[in-house]
């Protein structure tokens, strides 16, 4: 929590609090949320698999030893980041979840290299956040939209910030 905690104090020093208007509170917990249970709150290299037979596929083509779980591959650096990714896009795999704040290629578009880096992926999740505050109000079950619309997933992540929340009074 300490990184990032410092990180998004520089960001706010360095950017100005002008640049995100959603609190940067909230965008710590979707960070911890996003977080890998085996990599620290902030740790920006890693590329989640939302499709189990997509997962399966590249371990058979990788090989096993650069994932840290079933569906997840910590890439290690910004440029080998890059590289993975878009050798999964060539293989058409594009159901992603990529950064430190695991926002999905599919749906939304950036530089491949911004993905990795915490500022600005930190600046594009603040952006998602904001125009669903936007569009369905400031509520949790809002800010659960950040991971999904669909009731049962939006349900499931509301539950994982209710604990950050509880754990943080």
């Amino acid at each position: 929590m300490k990184l990032i905690l410092s990180v998004l104090t520089f960001v706010s020093i360095l950017f100005g609090n002008d640049t995100c208007d959603v609190d940067s509170s909230i965008l710590k917990i979707i960070a911890e949320v996003e977080r890998h249970n085996k990599r620290e709150i902030g740790y920006q290299y890693l590329i989640s698999f939302n499709n189990k037979k997509d997962a399966k596929q590249i371990r058979k083509q990788l090989g096993k030893d650069i994932f840290i779980d079933s569906r997840t591959i910590d890439c290690l650096n910004k440029k080998l980041c890059k590289k993975i990714t878009t050798f999964l896009i060539e293989q058409k795999i594009t159901n992603l979840d990529l950064g430190a704040f695991q926002i999905n290629y599919r749906f939304h578009k950036m530089k491949m290299e911004d993905y990795f880096i915490f500022e600005k992926s930190y600046f594009k999740a603040c952006s998602l956040v904001s125009n669903l505050i936007k569009i369905y109000g400031y509520n949790w079950r809002t800010i659960a939209r950040y991971h999904s619309a669909t009731p049962k997933y939006n349900y499931r992540y509301l539950k994982k910030i209710s604990m950050i929340t509880k754990k943080g009074d």
